[in-house]
């Protein structure tokens, strides 16, 4: 009896112990992603605050593509950090000629011509700007045999001006 009791609690410590292993990585794996989330959004606080402050400065992000002779530009991501160098660039003289989007029915994009990055050719532009800049690398991989033009970040953009 004494040994079969033994066995049963040892097998309940053992469960236990997986229990509480699979509850920690499942865990960990939650506070990996969430950590990952609050990252982007410190990122971009800090990226909007600058280009606040480069627009209490009377600076505009459309120096950046003229020095660089860009005049024609896409996007890539259509959300909010699209729609404000939209907004930034009216009446510049650098015209947003096309989105890409992997929703490219996109919802919030105020742009009409929306392509998904999944066509075999995008339209030429003179650059890219990627919105998702965090997200850069694996976009220029995606894009690099679709266009012949620069893609760079928003990011860049923001912190060259």
């Amino acid at each position: 009896m004494g040994k079969r009791k033994s066995m049963l609690c040892l097998m309940t410590a053992s469960i236990m112990a997986i229990g509480y292993r699979w509850k920690y990585k499942k865990n960990g794996r939650e506070i990996a992603a969430l950590k990952s989330v609050n990252d982007k959004l410190s990122d971009n606080c800090q990226l909007l605050n600058h280009w606040l402050e480069l627009k209490h400065e009377n600076k505009s992000l459309a120096t950046y593509f003229r020095d660089l002779g860009y005049k024609r530009i896409a996007i890539y991501g259509m959300a909010e950090l699209a729609n404000r160098l939209m907004e930034e660039l009216e009446g510049s003289g650098i015209s947003v000629i096309y989105g890409i989007d992997r929703d490219a029915g996109c919802s919030i994009s105020r742009i009409s011509d929306v392509y998904s990055p999944q066509m075999a050719k995008l339209p030429d532009a003179d650059a890219i700007v990627v919105t998702p800049y965090y997200a850069l690398e694996a976009i220029r991989e995606k894009l690099k045999n679709k266009v012949e033009c620069p893609i760079i970040s928003i990011e860049e953009v923001i912190w060259s001006v």
